[in-house]
């Protein structure tokens, strides 16, 4: 046997003593991927601004560009994690010409095993064209469905209010 068929032969020998004599095993499957878009195109029912002391409300068209990967342990959903784009336009409901775009970047991961939902990134925004940010809602929130543990960044409320404001102004 030649230098480097020894060689060969040892590194081999290594390699079986470090991975063990079995054959290798993935446990978990391949994550399955999907990906989803949705177009409204005609504004519909959005946020009521009559909370906030406005007498109007919003009407919506947007697109959500969804990317899904979930992953199993055998049939058992043990993570999924969606990736969501959103870019839209909000309505005043009662003059068509006030408008205001909105959108979202942001990550949904849910946990089924202790049922939670992290939402992170930008989760809302809306800005005049060119005028910068109205309104954003960006930061981490922890949902126990239904229920916010914890929003480490400006609320729903909070935005909606920023909203209407602008859509009023």
């Amino acid at each position: 046997m030649s230098r480097s068929q020894r060689l060969i032969s040892a590194a081999g020998l290594v390699v079986l003593g470090i991975l063990g004599a079995a054959p290798i095993s993935v446990s978990a499957a391949e994550p399955v991927i999907s990906t989803r878009t949705i177009t409204v195109s005609i504004p519909a029912p959005s946020i009521s601004c009559r909370p906030y002391g406005y007498s109007f409300g919003t009407l919506a068209t947007f697109t959500a560009d969804f990317n899904l990967i979930q992953f199993f342990e055998g049939t058992t959903l043990v993570k999924e994690i969606n990736h969501i784009h959103t870019t839209g336009t909000l309505y005043r409901s009662d003059d068509l010409s006030v408008t205001i775009p909105y959108g979202a970047n942001l990550t949904r991961t849910f946990d089924p095993t202790a049922n939670t939902i992290t939402i992170t990134g930008l989760f809302r925004y809306s800005h005049r064209d060119g005028s910068g940010m109205v309104a954003l809602d960006a930061g981490r929130t922890l949902v126990v469905p239904p229920t916010v543990i914890s929003d480490t960044g400006p609320t729903m409320v909070e935005w909606q209010m920023a909203v209407c404001a602008a859509l009023a102004a």
